[in-house]
């Protein structure tokens, strides 16, 4: 991992820099989304053991700072929170949070997911086709609480599981204005792969802005995953193979 973020840094000091305006972006809004994957070594179904399957609603938000001083870069900060929860019947026992719950169990699960993306960026271009790159430092933390019934031998209890670190990630973003005022087209990606573990988090999205005197305003749609990969083997405490993926709408402003 120390290896990567070595040759992540020496890439983005060969990076070339485009001079930009001085400008803040800020945008935030109501993520709703839904769980799919695996938990645990041994693993279980999220949708058809835990029963969370269901859409529920989160929010993201984020503000950035751009600006023509040379080889300085930008940044931007994120947030994204997303809770969601269900209840199932185990079909095999299960080992999670130091306890085995056996197979039959009843459940109720809730699973607490918040990122927040400290991102340095450069503009390497931007003419109407505008194209970002950079490294983003992103502190995830993940909590998985499972409470269960009393089945045979095994009092009724809960059993937790947190992940909780700071991850560091690719960065790239491209937008196109759309020949039509105001409208146009984006997408972002970020990721990072190491050993058993992987981080990929993908959006695309149609906006709308108009301006003002001092300041424009608009709104986004998208689409967005995060698609996480994670074994407690190499970072944090917890296993799991999950995806949140689903629709976003934002307020945005520029000035």
């Amino acid at each position: 991992m120390k290896q990567w973020i070595c040759a992540s840094v020496l890439a983005m000091m060969a990076l070339p820099v485009q001079a930009d305006t001085l400008g803040i972006y800020a945008g935030g809004g109501s993520f709703k989304g839904s769980t799919s994957g695996q938990l645990g070594s041994d693993p279980v179904d999220i949708e058809n053991d835990l029963g969370l399957s269901d859409d529920d609603s989160g929010y993201q938000a984020y503000v950035a700072l751009e600006h023509p001083i040379p080889l300085l870069p930008n940044i931007r900060i994120a947030a994204v929170s997303f809770d969601t929860d269900g209840s199932g019947a185990l079909g095999s026992d299960f080992s999670f949070g130091g306890v085995t719950i056996p197979a039959g169990a009843t459940t109720a699960t809730s699973l607490e997911y918040q990122h927040t993306d400290i991102t340095l960026y450069y503009e390497l271009w931007d003419t109407g086709f505008d194209l970002d790159l950079g490294l983003t430092a992103r502190q995830m933390d993940i909590t998985t609480d499972i409470r269960y019934a009393a089945i045979g031998d095994l009092s009724a209890g809960q059993a937790s599981e947190t992940f909780d670190e700071w991850v560091p990630l690719l960065y790239g973003a491209a937008r196109v204005d759309l020949p039509l005022t105001g409208l146009y087209a984006g997408a972002a990606i970020q990721g990072v792969g190491y050993s058993d573990s992987s981080f990929l988090d993908y959006q695309v999205r149609l906006g709308w802005t108009f301006d003002l005197v001092a300041v424009d305003l608009g709104v986004e749609v998208g689409y967005r995953v995060l698609a996480l990969d994670l074994d407690e083997d190499d970072v944090g405490d917890l296993t799991a193979d999950i995806d949140i993926d689903g629709v976003f709408i934002h307020g945005v402003l520029h000035f």
